[in-house]
């Protein structure tokens, strides 16, 4: 990978034609194998099981109070990883969500680790082309979703669940933003982004679609998870790449914040877990086939950023089909602590151990309350916490009964905390406390953070200086300050 040298004659050219490069060679790998090299986003495929499922694969899940209305809370879910920008052969290959697949995003309001209110969206393809077969765009461009020359459409149904019962539909005719096809083709794919976007009874909307791919990667701290040091040369590569080129797929919901606080009231209840899950339709085998209706098996799961190479140090490649890892994706939070073995490694993470070896900074000592708390509980001043004050926690909302929280693997909002007119991308531990993990930002970054959280911060010695300088920046497009927020995707010609 030398496509970042200094000695470049004319560095912004080159390096457009690396972030091309790059995006062509980690799609391939995505798509072909494991990502063996801990610089090449590994983030973004959790678990072995992952790789042999992309259309379930969540990448990101953000949560935050909605910059455009204070009033309202806005979350995502991106899926389907390693997309390479929009061109003609995307009328033929495209990247659809998986269709009959149960996509959603659950929210905790009462700390117990299971959902009190679900938004989910089913996916169908609306293929209407004579014989079911040639190329899914053209010839003619596309500028509406009712246009003849979307040949394939993928339909939706979003529903609303409360507390497991029945479900409530929000939306019966939804139909996805395509996969952008080049500009020759959807010469204006906002436009069919707008016209995708959906209002939703009660107040908010909702969005399904492809977009830019928003993750803040630092691709060389990526190292200090799975070996212990940056990597493979301090100061070599800049702090993202090659995913600022790259797409994927999005679920956006935006919906007024006491439609998810506890007894809608997020003035006296402002804690909400976050998590997004995606499951797909089976059967019960350990029974007669004969009058089973389908049943859905999770197969991929995702709250807080990171959990693999926080927890684990682990990232494709490392991790063993069917391990503790595959074992978090198919697991409910509620069961989080029953896992003797999770909850051991979040007591314990391997990173702090390989970076003591690699840099003689002392790993903090174990057990690792406050890294239990950051992934399990949330930050409180009295619960393990080293930030000093409450944050987050289920304990804050009033109406929780105590006795029924339990640690589980969410990524916790204060919907009550106010909107900073000056964000910082390190969030929490920068000072900003709107930014992760108090929910997640599309413009926080987490492997600076994270790392620093690892090391001890913020009881302990800053270590900030194991965290490389890149020579120079290439991270995905600040989001937008209004809904959807998520940038298009990226298209060529």
């Amino acid at each position: 990978m030398n496509w970042f040298r200094r000695t470049w004659s004319t560095p912004l050219h080159r390096r457009r034609i690396a972030l091309v490069t790059g995006a062509t060679a980690v799609a391939g790998a995505a798509l072909s194998g494991p990502l063996l090299s801990s610089s090449q986003a590994g983030g973004h495929v959790d678990a072995p099981s992952s790789l042999a499922d992309s259309a379930a694969d969540i990448t990101d899940v953000y949560a935050f109070t909605s910059t455009d209305d204070h009033d309202m809370v806005t979350l995502i879910a991106n899926v389907r990883p390693f997309q390479l920008p929009g061109n003609a052969t995307s009328s033929i290959a495209d990247h659809p969500f998986a269709d009959g697949a149960r996509y959603e995003i659950n929210t905790d309001a009462d700390g117990d680790g299971t959902p009190d209110t679900t938004y989910r969206w089913t996916f169908a393809k609306d293929d209407r082309r004579p014989l079911k077969m040639g190329p899914k765009v053209g010839p003619g461009q596309v500028t509406s979703l009712d246009d003849s020359s979307l040949r394939v459409r993928q339909t939706y149904t979003l529903e609303r669940v409360r507390d497991g019962g029945k479900p409530e539909t929000l939306v019966d005719d939804g139909v996805a933003a395509p996969t952008h096809a080049g500009r020759a083709l959807m010469p204006d794919y906002r436009r069919l982004r707008e016209e995708a976007t959906r209002q939703l009874p009660g107040g908010g909307r909702t969005l399904a679609g492809q977009s830019a791919e928003a993750f803040k990667a630092d691709s060389e701290v990526f190292g200090l998870y799975t070996v212990g040091t940056a990597g493979p040369v301090r100061g070599w590569l800049p702090d993202a790449q090659p995913l600022s080129a790259l797409n994927v797929n999005s679920l956006v919901v935006q919906v007024p914040k006491k439609a998810i606080a506890l007894r809608n009231d997020p003035r006296r209840n402002p804690v909400v877990g976050v998590w997004a899950s995606v499951s797909r339709p089976g059967a019960d085998l350990s029974r007669s086939l004969s009058g089973q209706k389908a049943t859905f098996q999770q197969v991929s799961r995702q709250g807080n950023p990171h959990v693999a190479f926080g927890v684990f140090g682990s990232t494709v490649g490392m991790a063993r089909p069917g391990g503790p890892e595959d074992r978090f994706q198919q697991r409910n939070p509620e069961d989080d602590h029953l896992e003797r073995d999770f909850l051991a490694a979040v007591n314990d993470p391997v990173p702090p151990h390989r970076i003591e070896r690699a840099h003689r900074f002392e790993a903090p000592a174990t057990p690792r309350k406050d890294i239990e708390a950051l992934f399990m509980r949330g930050i409180g001043k009295d619960n393990g916490a080293k930030f000093g004050y409450d944050l987050n926690t289920p304990a804050m909302n009033a109406d929780a009964d105590p006795s029924k929280i339990v640690p589980a693997e969410e990524l916790r909002l204060n919907l009550t905390t106010p909107v900073t007119r000056d964000p910082k991308s390190d969030g929490v531990i920068d000072g900003d406390r709107q930014g992760f993990p108090n929910g997640r930002r599309l413009n926080d970054t987490i492997d600076g953070p994270l790392v620093r959280m690892l090391m001890g911060e913020p009881a302990g010695p800053s270590a900030e200086h194991l965290l490389p300088t890149p020579d120079f920046k290439l991270q995905p497009a600040d989001a937008q300050d209004t809904f959807p927020y998520l940038n298009p995707p990226h298209a060529a010609l």
